[in-house]
């Protein structure tokens, strides 16, 4: 029983690992703040490029994760579908001066 536990999140850990693929080669996203919009409001996810400039890479790939396709196309990652499709909680950008 323990070898199949530890078959299982082992293979867990190598098919996220797969999927989790960065992108070196990425350009700089000027700064800005996301939130994701629910019935309660505003809540900022991301990488807090705004308050701290070291987190641009993070920033960067994040970013390409939600709004650019694998093959450059801008728009929702098939990651994220249900974040740009009008129901339910939708993602959402402000600038860095915006606070909700």
């Amino acid at each position: 029983m323990r070898k199949l536990l530890v078959l299982v999140v082992f293979s867990g850990l190598m098919m996220s690992a797969s999927i989790a693929v960065a992108d070196p080669n990425l350009p700089n996203i000027p700064a800005h703040r996301h939130f994701v919009q629910n019935g309660s409001g505003l809540v900022q996810v991301g990488p807090r490029l705004c308050d701290d400039a070291r987190v641009q890479r993070a920033f960067d790939q994040y970013h390409s994760n939600v709004y650019v396709h694998v093959d450059g196309a801008p728009g929702p990652n098939p990651s994220a579908p249900g974040l740009q499709d009008g129901r339910g909680a939708e993602i959402t950008a402000r600038p860095c001066s915006f606070a909700p």
